[in-house]
Formats: structure tokens, C-alpha cells, sequence
């Protein structure tokens, strides 16, 4: 509960308001008196702590001052703290939406009746977005002049310097929304690069107030020296506390020419998603991925891994995922010759379909097994529910186009079947075609290699 208390003249009245869940409750009336009260409720959480909150900034405008409340917490200090003033629900309402400027003005107002510098920067952003001309100009150089005079206090002493580097645009690109950081894309700009080091850089954003609302870190190659090691990248968003707001994360943000993807060890990704509770997409591309013991997330919609070789224990862990929430898993096992561990026996938990109730599309992919995978999935409650399956980019051969073809009603309703690089004769090609029409992507049509005696199936990204 929070509590505001005006006093003028003969005039001494209070109003109090108290959030919980998805409703706040106002009390209001003379000093001595019980007052009266009042409910409102609203879709959501979020709603409701942002629409608390304008009203509190509404009467911090009349002259209400909030005062300590008995038995509970102390009234917040209206200065800002040296590290800036913070509203957990009305982040997390911008988080939630963060293309609604009504949000950002309410969270301006709060902060400016904090006295925080941010809140004269935040409300100059949202008038320079949609200022025209002669105006948007004279708006930029108000900006200018704030964040010259106040740059320590915006941005962080560590990232206010940094910022300064020749090099700074080499090594990080910035998104901003209002003067806030909402996203960064930060890697080392080449080989035995020896300038500012992008996982200093990517330390610094996480840690400045400039980056409270981030929401997107896409991390390319930070360490050449260390044969694309990860760990640094990691390390610098683990350690930086609970990032509340992200919601993008893709480790491993580069592409052949920079490097081949079982060069760079990615890393180990549970201890990133333990400090990202509200985070919806994970895309991680590498070697010697990792979850740990067990991954669950509540909000995760979208899991994408990309490697040429999967170990076993990322199997293992993928397969007894418990994620509520998404919608799209696509998964590269890739080849021995190059990590890779994956079977079906591994894989089995997952066909059960218990930890991922909203799946609607699923790619199994650049598998050494992926007959057993097609074979598997026939008898998988999964198909059911999905809209698109992936099983593209391994070694399927006539044992699975075959028995996609024996039961070929389990999958007509699907938008889409990708069995694209794959070893099938053209029979069965044709009457895969045939079956399931233009729904079915047959392409890229590969023979085996022959050394000797012996064929060798391959899939399509190994080294």
C-alpha cells in the first residue's frame, strides 16, 4: 500500500492505493476518517499497475505528498538514487508493450516527479518522435545538451566513456526507443581484433540505466583468440542480474564466412534463461550447446538451436523440455564426426508431446537419424497438434518416405512437410508429390557418396 497526504489551509486529506493482481483498490478521504473506496480492474497485471500509477502521478501533481504508512513500507525518497529511480510495474507494462507511448509518458511523469534525469529525457524523446521539422530539431538539441550535462547519470560511468571510443560503432550497434537502449548486436569486427572488446561493451549496456528496458542482445563472435568461445558474452548477461524486459536473445550471431559453425563452443544457455524470466525467443547457434539438467520457461515461445553437432546431454535435456508456452522448436543435431550425440532413444521423452501442449511447429533437423525420427513421429501425439513439420537437412531415405507415404492421412493436415535435402529415389519422391501435393517439399534431392563398398549419407551442415 502507498499513501499520499495533502494539507492547505483547513484542508488535511489523504488517498491511499493498494495493486493486486489485475484490480487496485483507492481509499480516499479527510485525515481521522475511514474514508471511502473503490475497485477498477483490468485485462491484466501490467494494466493494472500502469493505470495505478497514473493516477499516483496525478496527484503528486495536486500536491499530494506520500508519506511513510505505519506497520509497512516506508514512503520511497523522492530524489533519485544515484543509480536512477525504478518502477518495477510500470517497466514491465512497457515491456509488455513497448509501441504504446501512453506507457513510456507515464513511466516519464513518474520519473520526473522522482527527480530523475531520465524522466526530462524520456518525455524530450517521446516529443522529438513525432515533432516535425523546425521543431524536431530545436527538440535534438535540448537532447543534446541533457545527455552532455548529464551523461555520467543516463548512461552509466562504464558505458558514458565507452561510448566516446573511436571504435564503439566497430564493435556494438544500438537500438534505441526514446533515448532508452532496447537492443544491441555486439562481436568482435575481425580476427585478432585488439580494440574494445565486445563482451566489455555488452557488460556495461546490461549494467547501464540505459538499458533497463533492453529487450534484444544479439551476440556475434566476441573472441577469435579463444577459437569463438562464448563464455565471456554469457557471463557478462548472467551476471548482470534479472533482465526483465528481454525478450530476443540469439547467441551466436554469425555466419560462414566468419566462421564454421563447430568452431565457436556457444555454451551452456540455462544460466541465461534463469535471469531472463519474460524471455519469448532463444536462437543459439554453435558447438557444445548446452541447457543443463532440466529447461523449463514460462514464457519461451520460440527455441531455434543450430549446430553441426549436438551432444547428447542437450539432447537429453531437449527432450524432457518443459516450455507451456511455445509455439515453434526447430533443433540441428548434426554428426558424430563433429559432436554430435543425438538418437531416438534420447530424443523419446519428447514424442510424448507433455511439455509442450502450444507446439505448432516442429523441425528435428540435419539429423543421422532422421528415418527414425519420421518413423517415430507417426505414433506421436505431437503431429497432431502441429501446423508444420520440419525434417529437412539430414539423411532421410525411402525407410522414412516410405513410412510417411504408409501412413500419409496422419499428415494431410499439415501446412507444410519439409523433406528437403535428403536421399529419397525418385520414386518415392514422386508419389510423396503425388499424396500430399504442393504441402510437401521434396527438394534438393541428394546421392549418397560411395567409398569402396560402402555409401555415406551425410547431412547438410556438419563442420
Amino acid at each position: 500500500m502507498r499513501r499520499f497526504e495533502f494539507e492547505e489551509g483547513n484542508s488535511h486529506k489523504f488517498w491511499e492505493v493498494v495493486v493486486e493482481g489485475n484490480a487496485f483498490t483507492v481509499r480516499y478521504g479527510k485525515v481521522g476518517t475511514e474514508g471511502q473506496t473503490q475497485t477498477k480492474t483490468y485485462k491484466d497485471e501490467a494494466k493494472a499497475a500502469a493505470e495505478a500509477e497514473k493516477k499516483v502521478v496525478e496527484k503528486t501533481k495536486k500536491g499530494y505528498v506520500e508519506v511513510a504508512v505505519a506497520g509497512g513500507d516506508a514512503a520511497k525518497p523522492s530524489a533519485a538514487t544515484k543509480e536512477g529511480a525504478r518502477n518495477r510495474e510500470l517497466e514491465l507494462a512497457i515491456a509488455a508493450a513497448p509501441d504504446d507511448p501512453q506507457a513510456w509518458s507515464v513511466y516519464a511523469d513518474w520519473l520526473q516527479g522522482q527527480g530523475d534525469p531520465w524522466g526530462e529525457r524520456l518525455s524530450l524523446g517521446i516529443a522529438h518522435a513525432s515533432a516535425k521539422a523546425a521543431e524536431k530539431a530545436k527538440l535534438k538539441k535540448a537532447i543534446d545538451k541533457l545527455e552532455e550535462a548529464q551523461r555520467e547519470t543516463l548512461f552509466g560511468k562504464g558505458l558514458a566513456k565507452l561510448m566516446k571510443a573511436d571504435d564503439f560503432d566497430e564493435v556494438a550497434k544500438l537500438d534505441w526507443q526514446y533515448g532508452f537502449i532496447v537492443g544491441i548486436r555486439t562481436a568482435a569486427p575481425e580476427f585478432e581484433w585488439d580494440g574494445t572488446g565486445a563482451d566489455t561493451i555488452l557488460r556495461a549496456v546490461v549494467k547501464s540505466p540505459a538499458a533497463r528496458l533492453l529487450r534484444s542482445v544479439r551476440l556475434g563472435l566476441i573472441d577469435f583468440d579463444g577459437e569463438g568461445d562464448m563464455s565471456k558474452g554469457i557471463d557478462a548477461l548472467s551476471k548482470s542480474g534479472t533482465l526483465e524486459a528481454m525478450r530476443e536473445l540469439f547467441i551466436g550471431d554469425f555466419d560462414s564466412e566468419e566462421s564454421e559453425i563447430s568452431w565457436v563452443e556457444a555454451g551452456d544457455m540455462d544460466k541465461l534463461l534463469t535471469v531472463m524470466p519474460k524471455l519469448r525467443s532463444l536462437r543459439v547457434r554453435g558447438a557444445a550447446i548446452g541447457f543443463g539438467k532440466q529447461l523449463e520457461h514460462a514464457e519461451l515461445e520460440s527455441l531455434t538451436v543450430e549446430t553441426g553437432g549436438l551432444p547428447a546431454a542437450a539432447v537429453k535435456t531437449l527432450a524432457k523440455c518443459r516450455l507451456p508456452n511455445l509455439r515453434r522448436m526447430e533443433v540441428w543435431f548434426g554428426q558424430k564426426n563433429y559432436g554430435a550425440g543425438g538418437t531416438i532413444k534420447l530424443l523419446e521423452p519428447l514424442f510424448g508431446g507433455e511439455g509442450l501442449p502450444k507446439l505448432t511447429h516442429l523441425g528435428l533437423m540435419n539429423a543421422e537419424f532422421e528415418d527414425e525420427i519420421a518413423i517415430r513421429l507417426i505414433k506421436s501425439p505431437l503431429l497432431a497438434q502441429l501446423e508444420t513439420l520440419d525434417l529437412s537437412m539430414g539423411t532421410l531415405r525411402d525407410v522414412g518416405g516410405q513410412a510417411i507415404l504408409a501412413a500419409v492421412d496422419s499428415f494431410k493436415h499439415l501446412q507444410k512437410l519439409d523433406l528437403s535435402h535428403h536421399y529419397m529415389s525418385e520414386a518415392t519422391v514422386k508419389a510423396l508429390q503425388k499424396a500430399l501435393g504442393k504441402r510437401v517439399d521434396v527438394s534438393r534431392r541428394r546421392e549418397p557418396s560411395v567409398w569402396g563398398d560402402a555409401e555415406h549419407f551425410y547431412t547438410q551442415i556438419g563442420e
